[in-house]
């Protein structure tokens, strides 16, 4: 077991495998355990120590890039050995941040069509409305860009809070993916300025011709209106690219969106998250290089050593490989002898906060008044779509009663409500809340505040009185596969 060990002005010490000298510190009051998971230790040394009689070694850390997925490996080299650390993986939210943007868009567009529509009614035009927030400024990059940068940044800021920065070094895996070659493998020189889309004056006039002017379901082409269909919704973060487009004409167009008809299952390659690594892939290298000794290295390097060492194919194995190669080759380890202590951290993030103001729906009720301490006798007017039970009628359910038994009497009502939470405070745990129940350390996924009852990722449903939170959400936190 390998202990890490910060100062009493938490500065990272190098980590040691005295387990003796760390009790005694313990016993004595002169250390304390700042915090425990099942492979990493981290111990608080209440004294400070003088730096320049710190030995010089070498701690280089290996980062594999990714969109939804980012390797990290750590390795210590002192004189003539390589100790592995650990490695692992971090499992990023940037496609759900996707999918949270363009769910916002879509609100955002219904919103202000049915203003538009209310305006023009009243109006008989549509009024200009000048910008409430000073927020229209250009941005370098976009929210998804920013978050999957920051979330390499995380991290790192995570190694480093257990290693010394000034003698750490960095091998990053400088990913740019050449699209237009993964698609075709033959292109070159002046062929990339003449693409499929060459000659066509958009996407659209492309698929149509792509697809001989025919409707691909019904097959006909004659005196029918022909429209472009997108087969992975674009809310599903399905791309613009042709080859997630097709060709239907308007009354199969409508049966697809009504799910009447299904749309031809033809494999579409996505691109998303190669753009979204290629445009920050320049900025995440050049800010490495600026603070810490960084050095580049390619995939055709990684995927070469990979094959040829018969290693599978994970993002934390990659991240050792790239630990030692650089931008020409595999660098020269033969040398040095090797000691891995087969410690794997995986992480995943969460949201930090809970952005709903909504705390409960509270159903609409109906009673008799004096009649069994005004006991519920019906739930909503219709029957919901979540209103499953089958002893909550609706309304329409208990006035049919009442005919088919020739009653007529007064009901009366208790309107529903949104019970609202004014403050962030007001939730107790939130998903990514790492909780203890018994001896078992889990990850909170979710909390149900009128049931008393805490949803993890392994122990699945528990009771609020039997947990105890151990640590909040820290937006990065321990994965159920290694828990604190």
């Amino acid at each position: 077991m390998v202990i890490y060990l910060v100062d009493g002005k938490n500065n990272p010490l190098h980590p040691t495998k005295k387990l003796d000298m760390i009790r005694r510190w313990i016993k004595q009051n002169k250390a304390e355990i700042a915090k425990l998971s099942e492979n990493i230790i981290l111990i608080q040394v209440f004294k400070i120590f003088d730096k320049s009689k710190t030995i010089n070694c070498e701690f280089r850390i290996g980062i594999d890039p990714g969109y939804k997925n980012i390797g990290f490996a750590l390795f210590k080299i002192y004189k003539d050995s390589i100790t592995k650390l650990f490695s692992g993986e971090v499992n990023t939210r940037t496609s759900e941040v996707t999918k949270l943007l363009l769910e916002r868009k879509m609100y955002r567009n219904s919103r202000r069509y049915y203003r538009r529509k209310n305006v023009k009614r009243k109006f008989n035009h549509a009024k200009f409305r000048n910008p409430i927030w000073k927020n229209r400024k250009k941005r370098h990059f976009q929210p998804t860009h920013i978050h999957l940068i920051n979330s390499h940044w995380s991290i790192l800021n995570k190694i480093f809070k257990l290693i010394p920065l000034d003698q750490s070094k960095i091998h990053i895996e400088y990913s740019k993916f050449d699209i237009h070659k993964i698609i075709n493998p033959k292109v070159f020189s002046w062929k990339y300025q003449k693409g499929i889309q060459y000659g066509f004056e958009n996407v659209k006039s492309y698929v149509r011709d792509r697809d001989d002017y025919t409707c691909q379901i019904c097959k006909t082409s004659k005196n029918i209106v022909l429209e472009v269909h997108h087969i992975i919704e674009r809310n599903n973060n399905g791309s613009d690219r042709p080859d997630n487009l097709i060709t239907l004409c308007s009354k199969c167009h409508d049966k697809v969106h009504r799910g009447i008809n299904t749309c031809p299952n033809i494999k579409s390659k996505q691109f998303k998250d190669m753009g979204v690594l290629n445009s920050c892939m320049k900025f995440i290298y050049e800010t490495l290089s600026q603070y810490i000794p960084t050095q580049d290295t390619y995939g055709y390097i990684t995927k070469s050593i990979r094959l040829a060492s018969n290693i599978d194919k994970t993002h934390a194995n990659d991240a050792s490989i790239i630990a030692f190669c650089d931008s020409l080759e595999l660098q020269d380890i033969n040398s040095y002898k090797w000691i891995d202590h087969n410690i794997s951290v995986n992480f995943k993030q969460y949201r930090r906060h809970v952005r709903t103001h909504t705390k409960r729906h509270e159903d609409r009720k109906y009673y008799i008044e004096d009649y069994q301490k005004n006991k519920t006798l019906a739930w909503n007017r219709k029957r919901r779509e979540g209103q499953v039970d089958k002893k909550k009628i609706s309304l329409i359910e208990l006035k049919r009663l009442f005919r088919k038994n020739n009653l007529n009497i007064n009901i009366k009502v208790k309107p529903g409500k949104t019970v609202t939470r004014y403050s962030n405070t007001d939730v107790k745990f939130r998903p990514g809340d790492i909780i203890k129940y018994s001896k078992i350390i889990d990850v909170c996924k979710g909390w149900a505040s009128t049931q008393r009852q805490i949803i993890c990722e392994n122990l699945d449903k528990i009771k609020e009185r039997l947990c105890q939170k151990k640590l909040n959400n820290s937006g990065m936190v321990f994965s159920s596969s290694s828990p604190p």
